[in-house]
């Protein structure tokens, strides 16, 4: 009989105890509800609310729209922070695909806002250490046999890309309009660089790029995720000594 009644001091406290709580919890203190702002957001949520913006924007094209939304994280470039995500992203073997929705948008928004800082004119430079013949006679027999590899021995080539403008008959959406080492000690490192552009030598961003060593698997960059470089600049940091295959996937130019 004493046991039943301590079951029921237990039970009847614990209600006490949870109505106490409610009645303190909504009417004496209740939960003030404050609406935040995207700028006081932690960074790993602003790289998810930039996706989504590039995401939206994917959809409807609507340039004037992302920019005010992209006004409220607060960035000083919003170009250039889209482009900083878009290469975190292939640094980290993220998501191919949200990497070239991001820099779809960054292009968007440089060429909305006039051109590029640091334009480059639409000709090649592969910038590396050191120049040497081997990377002038790989520049020429990629041209002469169709297929371009980038040869890295401190001094890598690297291709330019140009569109040509529509004729009536059928032509590739790129041909390789020149291939040549340069030296450039102020680097301190070996790059292979790529400039795509149109008919008209403007620069052409979010065009696909597949590098390989070998039989290696293949990286993928993206023109235009350095927009003060160049809306259709890329580059890859390569290793001395070793020989890349550079393709564009769209046009078949190898």
């Amino acid at each position: 009989m004493e046991q039943n009644r301590g079951n029921w001091y237990l039970l009847t406290g614990l209600i006490l105890g949870l109505a106490l709580g409610m009645i303190y919890t909504w009417v004496i203190s209740p939960v003030r509800e404050v609406d935040t702002h995207p700028n006081l957001l932690r960074d790993d949520y602003k790289d998810i609310y930039r996706s989504l913006i590039s995401r939206a924007y994917q959809a409807n094209n609507n340039l004037p729209r992302a920019e005010a939304r992209l006004e409220l994280i607060g960035d000083d470039a919003p170009a250039l922070a889209l482009a900083a995500q878009a290469q975190r992203f292939l640094a980290e073997n993220g998501d191919n695909e949200m990497a070239k929705v991001l820099a779809n948008l960054s292009a968007a928004l440089q060429i909305s806002s006039g051109p590029a800082a640091t334009p480059i004119p639409p000709t090649v430079s592969a910038i590396s250490e050191d120049e040497t013949s081997n990377g002038s006679n790989s520049g020429s027999n990629s041209e002469n046999d169709g297929q371009d590899s980038a040869t890295s021995t401190r001094e890598p080539t690297s291709e330019a890309l140009s569109a040509p403008t529509p004729s009536p008959t059928s032509s590739p959406p790129f041909i390789l309009q020149d291939s040549s080492p340069i030296c450039d000690p102020t680097l301190g490192e070996t790059l292979i660089q790529i400039i795509a552009t149109d008919g008209s030598g403007e620069g052409v961003p979010g065009i696909t790029l597949k590098i390989s060593l070998g039989t290696n698997s293949s990286e993928v960059f993206y023109t235009g995720l350095k927009p003060e470089l160049g809306l259709g600049y890329a580059d890859y940091l390569a290793e001395p000594g070793l020989t890349y295959q550079l393709e564009v996937p769209d046009s078949g130019l190898v």
